[in-house]
């Protein structure tokens, strides 16, 4: 039960996360990418894929847990929704390794290359339409009434 509350909690903090990120990053495209802001930026993208993990790897407690408490376990939208969960949280890491490609550069006392913010934000608007889709197939597993 406590794997099925921490996935339901954290994932809410990708889902909620991403698009708010997406939009950061939109905005303050123009800015230097050493500034405190996108110091910010790297850092939230780095966040967001250590919580994706953690809401991906709690997942299958979390099915286990809902398989005992639902009468009728709607098998094939738990698929789906870890499916299009595993694709999210993929993209997820991937960002995040361009948030620590970013940190590394200004480590280095270096301004991260421009095109970094061309990937980030493709990443995170892609993903946004992911983790939205993944969050309403979820939705589906506890609210079979709403199909």
């Amino acid at each position: 039960m406590l794997a099925n509350w921490i996935h339901i909690v954290i994932v809410h903090v990708t889902v909620l996360g991403t698009p708010w990120l997406a939009y950061r990053t939109i905005i303050q495209r123009k800015l230097p990418l050493n500034s405190t802001s996108w110091k910010f930026n790297y850092s939230a993208t780095i966040l967001l894929g250590i919580v994706a993990a953690i809401a991906y790897f709690t997942g299958p407690e979390s099915s286990d847990y809902i398989k005992q408490v639902l009468t009728d376990f709607p098998q094939d939208h738990v698929e789906d929704h870890a499916f299009w969960g595993r694709v999210g949280f993929v993209i997820q890491v991937i960002a995040g390794l361009v948030g620590i490609m970013g940190w590394a550069s200004i480590l280095q006392e270096e301004a991260p290359d421009r095109r970094t913010t061309v990937v980030l934000i493709t990443l995170l608007i892609i993903n946004t339409l992911i983790l939205l889709y993944t969050a309403h197939l979820g939705g589906y597993i506890r609210r079979m009434d709403l199909m």
